[in-house]
C-alpha cells in the first residue's frame, strides 16, 4: 500500500523500517514518560508484538524520509488497537498525525474490523483532541492492563454516525458567523426594533439559554430511554440572564464557547443513544436525533434574525 496525499505519502511496514519505527516513537515516549523494558522490546521487534499477529505498521514518508508512524494490533477477529502514533518532531503542525490515523483506520476497514480502540494519556492534550475530531470517544477503560494510559478510546467503524455532520455543521456556522456577529456595534446590537421583540444582544442570549438547556437534554438522554423533561421560558430566561445589560462582545464569545462545547457533547453521542426518546413539557416524545438536529435548525432561523445569512 502506498498512498499519496498531497505531498505525503504513506507506505507499509517492511523490516528495513524498523529503526524508523524505534527511532520516532523513542522521542515522544522518553518526552512525556519512562521508556521501560516492554517499550524497548516492542519497538525492537514489532514484526513479533504486531506484524506477526495479524496486524500492520505503516509510516508517513516525506521527500524520501520517514516522518511518523503507526500501528494496528489485533485483538480479536473485529478488533484493533491503534497503536505507536508517532510524528517527527521537525514535521509537527503539518497534520501528519492526522494522515497516520486516517490511513490507518482505512486499513481497519479493508480488513473488515468492526472496531478501533486506542490508549493514551490525558497529558497528550493535542493528540487526543485530534482523535475526537476523527471520530473516537472516551469509553471505560477496563483493569489496568495499560499502565501509561489514564484514558480509553474507541471507534466503531461499522457505526453510522449521522450526527457527526450535524457537529460539524455546528462548527462551520460558529466559526461563519462569529466575525460577522462582532462587527455588529454595540448601540445597534442592544437596539429592539419594537417593545416586543428582542434586541441581537437577547437573540444571542436566547441561543446562548438554548444551548445550556440542550446540553443538558444530550446528556441525560443517552442515560435513560425515555427522558422526561421540563422545558423553559423562553422570555423570563431572556429577562432572567440579564442579556440585554451584557456587553455585545462577551455575549459573542459566551456563545461561540458554548457552541464548540456542544459541537463535542454532540460527536460523542454513542450512535445507539440517538433513538432514545425525550417527552419535553409533555409533548409527543421525540428521538436525541431530532433533538439534535433541530438544535441546529433553530441555531440558524435566530442568526438569520440578526442578518447572518447562511
Amino acid at each position: 500500500m502506498e498512498l499519496p496525499n498531497h505531498e505525503v505519502a504513506l507506505v507499509d511496514y517492511e523490516p528495513a523500517y524498523q529503526p524508523h519505527f524505534e527511532r520516532l516513537n523513542k522521542w515522544w515516549i522518553e518526552r512525556y514518560f519512562v521508556l521501560r523494558p516492554i517499550d524497548i522490546d516492542v519497538l525492537s521487534n514489532p514484526d513479533t508484538h504486531i506484524i506477526r499477529n495479524g496486524g500492520n505498521i505503516i509510516f508517513a514518508s516525506l521527500e524520501g524520509k520517514m516522518v511518523g508512524t503507526v500501528g494496528l494490533k489485533r485483538i480479536d477477529e473485529v478488533t484493533a488497537e491503534m497503536t505507536k502514533l508517532a510524528v517527527d518532531e521537525a514535521y509537527h503542525g503539518r497534520k501528519i498525525g492526522w494522515k497516520l490515523v486516517e490511513g490507518i483506520l482505512q486499513l481497519a476497514r479493508s480488513k473488515g474490523l468492526g472496531k478501533v480502540v486506542l490508549y493514551s494519556n490525558t497529558v497528550l492534550v493535542p493528540a487526543l483532541a485530534m482523535y475526537q475530531k476523527l471520530g473516537f470517544r472516551e469509553v471505560q477503560a477496563e483493569g489496568n492492563s495499560h499502565e501509561r494510559s489514564t484514558i480509553k478510546m474507541e471507534i466503531v467503524l461499522a457505526e453510522q454516525n449521522p450526527h457527526y455532520d450535524v457537529a460539524a455543521q455546528l462548527l462551520e456556522v460558529v466559526n461563519f458567523a462569529a466575525p460577522l456577529l462582532r462587527e455588529i456595534p454595540e448601540s445597534v446590537a442592544a437596539e429592539r426594533p419594537s417593545r416586543y421583540k428582542w434586541s441581537s444582544k437577547e437573540i444571542i442570549g436566547h441561543l446562548i439559554d438554548s444551548a445550556i438547556n440542550n446540553n443538558v437534554r444530550f446528556i441525560r438522554s443517552q442515560q435513560i430511554s425515555l427522558l422526561e423533561i421540563p422545558g423553559y421560558s423562553q422570555e423570563f430566561w431572556v429577562k432572567g440572564q440579564a442579556w440585554q445589560l451584557s456587553t455585545w462582545q462577551e455575549l459573542i464569545d459566551l456563545w461561540v464557547g458554548m457552541n464548540k462545547h456542544l459541537a463535542l457533547t454532540i460527536r460523542t453521542i454513542p450512535a445507539a443513544a440517538l433513538n432514545n426518546l425525550i417527552r419535553i413539557n409533555e409533548k409527543e416524545p421525540v428521538t436525541l436525533q431530532y433533538v439534535v438536529t433541530d438544535y441546529l435548525h433553530h441555531l440558524k432561523h435566530h442568526l438569520s434574525q440578526v442578518k447572518i445569512i447562511l
